[in-house]
């Protein structure tokens, strides 16, 4: 299964753009520890991911391919922990099955292919778990170590892992002092014991955590309950076929099928969108099935609740916050937990006793997660804001002596490593920082407004930035537009004379 997940991962890997966040994540990692420490206290992120990633890129480089690998290399050990886990306690077919359901996701394959914490988060949660199952169910010290150690490197990579904790946790609580008693006095002192330690080294951070939620993210809006609901639809709609279909477009799928069912053209039904909703809704309903024959088992062994744990509280936790903090990439924060879908939609997959139907219904499956999911992320050649075919334009069209901006500001991380791969860097203005590693304002069209010497000028617009539909630069006549993609423009190049 490996070499199927390693050549799925590594296919294309550097033909999508690096995206602001990747390059944020680049921008942070090539700063000494200290100044990662305190850029990671500025943002939202701790600082673990961007040290390892700043290793890596010593060793490797840090063109799209040399970063990436790193998500690539969590993703495949990731696969490993889940086979491993599975395997001996349930049945190695279901494992298989499980892996290669992961193995051609979508939703994997794209994390593995972005430089960023989550694919690590998923495999260090992962070998918590292996660790805390070792130790649960043979006593040997050496798991709990590895329990306690994971949890921590994965809590210190993205806060969402203390999700994972607090279902481990549960559990433990579940087994230790439930009808069972599944645990000695001294299982149970060790275990708290381990909790102490790590609170105690995650302590250090917890002050940072307090200033960050103080802080606050403002363009997080509380969600009603309904849509907190759609949330979960689009967790549901991420893990299966990742951003092949948009809840957007399901939503209003539902809506006009509620609102015009009488209606409805024959053709509605037979859109792809449809099919690509009825396949969600069947994996669903087997990872539902292998659910609810999970919850059988954990009547006679309370430990076979882990699975069920492990994905039910977290979805519940992130959907109760996002009520008070605002909406949330699901799939994205939660991915460690997306595994635990995988499993149960395997485990519902081996409940058709049919050997000849069941091996049908699971190349169905791998087969359309492919080609409707995993095919569709290798022919979309642009992720996010791509500055590539801006950048290309202006390079043709520029001559020297003139200036390349860029709004919002933030954005100046993209355009300071794209801009010297096509000879603009005499052009950009060197970024100006905060002392914690963060952009100045939107500064960049003010700067370019006090610059004398100036006649003409190319400024890049992200579809982030304010201006972007009403362009407007005191002391410069616009001269002409031109959008990237010109259908369904993300970036904006507007040429500019004094």
């Amino acid at each position: 299964m490996l070499p199927l997940a390693l050549v799925l991962r590594g296919w294309h890997i550097g033909q999508q753009n690096l995206w602001l966040d990747e390059l944020y994540s680049l921008d942070v990692a090539r700063r000494p520890l200290t100044g990662i420490a305190r850029c990671a206290a500025a943002d939202v992120h701790p600082p673990l991911f961007y040290i390892l990633l700043k290793i890596w890129m010593n060793l490797f480089g840090d063109s799209a391919a040399a970063v990436r690998s790193l998500s690539v290399v969590a993703s495949l050990a990731a696969l490993v922990s889940v086979f491993r886990l599975i395997a001996p306690r349930y049945s190695g077919p279901v494992a298989l099955a499980t892996t290669l359901l992961m193995a051609v996701s979508a939703h994997q394959i794209f994390f593995a292919q972005e430089a960023r914490m989550y694919p690590l988060v998923m495999a260090l949660v992962l070998v918590a778990l292996r660790g805390y199952a070792m130790w649960r169910e043979s006593g040997v010290e050496r798991g709990l170590a590895v329990y306690l150690w994971a949890a921590l490197a994965a809590m210190y990579c993205h806060y969402f892992a203390v999700l994972a904790v607090l279902a481990v946790n549960a559990h433990f609580v579940l087994t230790a002092f439930g009808p069972t008693r599944a645990a000695t006095r001294r299982q149970t002192r060790r275990w708290f014991i381990a909790q102490g330690v790590m609170a105690l080294l995650y302590a250090p951070w917890v002050e940072v955590i307090v200033a960050q939620m103080q802080r606050g993210q403002t363009w997080r809006k509380p969600l009603t309950l309904a849509d907190a609901g759609w949330q979960v639809v689009g967790y549901f709609q991420e893990t299966t076929l990742g951003y092949a279909v948009y809840l957007d477009h399901i939503r209003d799928w539902f809506t006009r099928l509620i609102v015009e069912h009488v209606n409805l053209p024959g053709s509605f039904f037979w859109q792809p969108l449809t099919f690509n909703i009825v396949f969600i809704l069947f994996l669903t309903a087997l990872m539902g099935i292998g659910l609810w024959h999970n919850l059988k088992l954990a009547r006679a062994d309370i430990r076979a609740a882990l699975p069920v744990l492990f994905l039910v509280l977290p979805l519940l936790l992130a959907s109760g916050l996002s009520l008070r903090k605002g909406s949330m990439e699901m799939a994205r924060y939660l991915i460690f937990t997306t595994p635990a879908f995988w499993f149960f939609t395997a485990v519902g997959l081996y409940q058709i006793r049919a050997a000849g139907w069941r091996l049908a219904l699971i190349g169905l499956c791998v087969g359309t997660l492919f080609w409707q999911g995993t095919r569709i992320h290798y022919g979309t050649t642009a992720r996010d804001s791509d500055l590539r075919p801006a950048l290309e334009f202006i390079r043709r069209e520029s001559r020297p002596g003139e200036r390349v901006v860029i709004d919002p500001d933030a954005m100046d991380v993209c355009l300071a490593y794209y801009a010297p791969r096509y000879g603009l860097e005499g052009m950009t203005y060197p970024a100006q920082m905060t002392p914690t590693g963060e952009p100045v304002g939107h500064n960049q069209l003010e700067r370019l407004m006090r610059e004398e010497g100036v006649r003409r000028a190319w400024v890049i617009l992200d579809y982030r930035s304010e201006k972007f539909d009403a362009p407007d630069v005191p002391g410069f006549h616009i001269v002409r537009r031109v959008d990237f993609p010109s259908a369904y423009p993300k970036v904006r190049v507007i040429e500019v004379l004094r």
